[in-house]
């Protein structure tokens, strides 16, 4: 499949950011236009790239599922408060956690995060579109929020988390759920970007890893609840050191 974003995928993904109630910040002079433009820029190069048979969840893993691994005393509990409305709810996407305890808990599981490559292909499929769904934004298929002041965006039906699952009609061809909002999701790869700011060589490549440290942090991949029409695009990308509000995982396996 084709990872990453051609020139034409960027200038189309800034088209979409302009639609966003602070859609001007997409192309004005300013500190938000330079977070939305590298960040879209780091999508780059668009490169050929051959992956080896995986496996990989259906679904963000709950709180429900993450707790079990707590109680067992092999991971480390979520940094949100215990039975705080907004997050402590079994079948919401597990958050608040590091990208050390999502690896932590795939291999509690039996598994392990899936590479980024595996992540973009599980996501876009081998057509290459766009959106897990397909090649048009919708904004009922998914958990999504907004570029603007209040990122929450109650209007497709939720203001915060959702139960896993809650937007069957925007799943991927293969049935995977949520691949856009809801939670956003670590991977297993660290984040760079070149002296550019491209994210990626141009060359085709077999099996990725990603680089072998990145400053930035990991890798986070599909969107979240806070998060604006750009950003639930599968070729979307951005990174972070710490637990977050609307960061989970999905883990995978090798066949």
């Amino acid at each position: 499949f084709v990872m990453g974003s051609t020139p034409q995928e960027m200038q189309d993904a800034l088209s979409l950011c302009a639609k966003e109630p602070l859609g001007n910040a997409c192309h004005r002079a300013g500190e938000r236009v330079w977070d939305v433009t590298l960040a879209i820029r780091a999508e780059g190069h668009a490169h050929e790239v051959t992956l080896d048979d995986f496996e990989i969840d259906r679904t963000e893993v709950t709180v429900e599922g993450y707790m079990r691994c707590v109680a067992t005393g092999s991971c480390s509990p979520p940094s949100f408060s215990p039975g705080d409305p907004r997050y402590d709810v079994p079948l919401f996407p597990i958050t608040h956690v590091t990208w050390q305890d999502a690896a932590t808990y795939c291999a509690w599981a039996g598994g392990r995060l899936p590479t980024e490559a595996e992540w973009e292909l599980a996501a876009r499929g081998h057509s290459n579109n766009a959106f897990p769904w397909g090649k048009i934004y919708n904004p009922h298929l998914c958990n999504h929020g907004s570029f603007a002041d209040e990122p929450t965006d109650a209007r497709d039906g939720f203001t915060g988390l959702a139960p896993v699952g809650s937007f069957p009609d925007g799943a991927t061809p293969s049935g995977l759920l949520d691949m856009a909002g809801n939670a956003s999701e670590w991977v297993s790869d660290w984040y760079d970007r070149d002296e550019q700011q491209f994210g990626y060589h141009r060359g085709a490549q077999t099996n990725p890893k990603g680089p072998s440290f990145g400053v930035l942090g990991h890798v986070i991949r599909g969107g979240s609840y806070r998060d604006g029409a750009h950003w639930m695009r599968a070729a979307a990308r951005r990174a972070s050191t710490f637990a977050e509000r609307e960061v989970g995982f999905r883990c995978a396996a090798s066949l």
